[in-house]
């Protein structure tokens, strides 16, 4: 930030020692582009809201449920720190569209579930290498995943099924949350076909898109 809004600074770190440099060109926003930031921890969501960084929070680590919780502790930080407005929140889901509800929901489930299992263990590994309570948080989300159903996956962590539903569903989270944008993850797992990856892209296109302009 210094960098963006001084024409010459210094700074001393753990890491980086930097004396009378200057930044060229500067940010054409003033005083500086709007800062984001991913927050996935309990520690980091206030963080975030307390230093006026905007949001990136995902449904990954967390459901739905638990990203309003982390969304609304990010904003009370927010407006105790003082600055205006809320800050800007944008969410990071798996979406998938099909022409039926079940054909979105079969065409998804390998790969979802894969998905989720593997951050579950990817956090069991994690364990003990942060806080004790970081570390205790990471060891019930990584017992959650690792055991999560599907059909609680439908249910609290990803939005699939018709154009009609997915609309419907994120209409629901962005009154809820007040979302400024909602990022899509088309294949969690990575193991859908790309032709059907495509087709449910069409849909959410052609379909979903149109109802939010």
């Amino acid at each position: 930030m210094q960098a963006w809004t001084q024409e010459r600074f210094s700074y001393t770190g753990k890491y980086y020692q930097l004396r009378d440099v200057g930044v060229t060109p500067k940010p054409f926003q003033k005083p500086h582009p709007p800062i984001y930031m991913a927050a996935t921890t309990a520690e980091t969501f206030p963080v975030a809201g307390r230093t006026g960084r905007h949001l990136f929070v995902g449904v990954r680590r967390s459901s739905v449920e638990g990203v309003k919780q982390s969304v609304a502790i990010y904003r009370q930080a927010w407006r105790e720190a003082g600055h205006p407005g809320q800050g800007d929140v944008t969410l990071r889901l798996p979406v998938y569209v099909g022409s039926t509800r079940a054909q979105a929901i079969a065409e998804a489930e390998t790969s979802t579930v894969q998905y989720y299992r593997r951050l579950g263990e990817n956090l069991r590994r994690s364990v003990g290498r942060s806080g004790t309570a970081a570390s205790e948080d990471r060891a019930r989300m990584a017992e959650e995943l690792a055991n999560v159903a599907y059909e609680t996956l439908l249910r609290d962590w990803v939005v699939y099924g018709t154009p009609a539903e997915v609309t419907e569903r994120l209409q629901q989270l962005i009154d809820e949350l007040d979302l400024s944008g909602v990022i899509l993850e088309m294949n969690a797992g990575g193991l859908i076909p790309a032709e059907r990856v495509l087709n449910s892209l069409r849909l959410f296109g052609e379909q979903v898109v149109p109802q939010f302009r």
